[in-house]
């Protein structure tokens, strides 16, 4: 069997399985960027169109290198002050980059807290998507009662039943209300505030490594405060049009082509179709609230890799890890934006995202990968999709 027809037989095999995968798409390229793609599933679970391996879907945690390259684009062009990534909230606060009840109030030791600490994910902040102010998801196996997911998930759950309406689930989001501050329903920074989870943090900053969604759409607000304009205008003018991404946009922020939106991969949760549901998936923002394909995945971890949106310094600043105590496998390491994985025998740097979508390249061999199951899931299947990109490169080699 050809190398490529096994990557067919490969999303088939994803999908065919005992679990919750209902879609897959996959793409692997070689240092040339010659790509073969494949896909199987259904796109919808109200099978409003077929899936193909052009289909956009919502991308989760990998959209953070897209957060990140705006910050180290807002150091290159000296707009956090002259600290640069060693900026701390109450600095850039000064600077109007940051709002004051933010600067003193996401944690008890906010004024310790830099650009670099929110980049790394060692601020300390606890992440409000699965934390609250009882504990961590690490703590509670699982996201934390008072935590969005928590809420999120049970929402879904109620309302697939009939026994709810699913408000929480379908509810707009945004990054911050700063007329609200103490307003738990006002945005994702009001709930981490008003909710006790910022007072009550995961470490001091610096201290350990600590996933965290809600330091991202922190950062998100400091890249729409210095550059004057919206989160979506910044990633499509200083990076989505620069890398040729024209697939890409942000999900309930941007104006993509007319059907764009009808036409995204569901996300699956409990079984359920969340888009096909009517359900909202905007909490993300900064964190990671992109729609992407597998091709524009491809390109952003290549332009991440070539360092094509930021200068040289920031490149080494982005890519290079950094100390950080505590980080679970399969990272091996924390850039400024990206992440370091084992996977296998390889040394791979990009990004996952929690709806089981993966896009990482190899920096000894350009190989890079691309894909989605588009549920909750641990992408187990990594290591064997960068193998197959291996064969299919020396087997489409002359």
């Amino acid at each position: 069997m050809r190398a490529a027809d096994r990557l067919q037989v490969f999303v088939d095999t994803i999908v065919s399985g005992d679990g919750p995968e209902q879609g897959c798409i996959a793409a692997v390229s070689g240092a040339d960027g010659a790509t073969v793609r494949a896909c199987s599933g259904i796109a919808r679970a109200d099978d409003a169109f077929p899936l193909t391996v052009d289909t956009p879907f919502h991308v989760a945690s990998v959209g953070k290198m897209l957060t990140a390259t705006l910050v180290h684009q807002l150091v290159d062009d000296g707009l956090v002050g002259p600290r640069g990534l060693d900026a701390t909230l109450p600095e850039l606060a000064e600077l109007g980059l940051v709002d004051p009840v933010l600067a003193a109030g996401v944690h008890p030791q906010a004024d310790s807290i830099t650009l670099r600490h929110l980049l790394s994910h060692t601020s300390g902040m606890k992440d409000m998507q699965v934390d609250d102010a009882d504990g961590t998801a690490e703590q509670h196996g699982g996201p934390a009662p008072g935590s969005i997911q928590a809420s999120y998930g049970a929402s879904v759950v109620r309302a697939s039943r009939g026994t709810g309406d699913g408000a929480f689930a379908r509810r707009r989001w945004t990054a911050w209300d700063p007329s609200a501050p103490d307003d738990p329903e006002a945005g994702h920074l009001n709930l981490f505030l008003a909710s006790g989870t910022a007072a009550a943090p995961a470490g001091a900053p610096g201290e350990r490594f600590h996933y965290s969604d809600t330091a991202f759409a922190l950062l998100g607000t400091i890249v729409e405060a210095a550059r004057g304009t919206s989160y979506a205008d910044a990633q499509r003018t200083r990076i989505l049009d620069p890398l040729g991404m024209s697939h890409t946009y942000l999900a309930y922020g941007d104006d993509p082509a007319p059907d764009a939106r009808a036409r995204e991969m569901d996300v699956w949760l409990a079984g359920v179709g969340l888009l096909s549901g009517g359900f909202d998936l905007s909490f993300d923002w900064g964190g990671g609230g992109q729609v992407s394909t597998v091709d524009d995945l491809l390109r952003l971890v290549r332009g991440v890799l070539a360092g094509t949106c930021v200068s040289a310094a920031s490149r080494d600043a982005m890519l290079t890890p950094s100390p950080c105590p505590g980080l679970p496998l399969p990272r091996i390491g924390m850039g400024l934006g990206v992440h370091h994985h084992r996977v296998g025998e390889r040394h791979v740097i990009g990004h996952a995202g929690a709806w089981g979508v993966r896009a990482f390249v190899e920096p000894a061999s350009g190989l890079a990968v691309a894909a989605t199951v588009g549920c909750l899931d641990p992408c187990a299947w990594l290591g064997d999709l960068f193998d197959l990109a291996e064969a299919i490169v020396r087997e489409e080699s002359p």
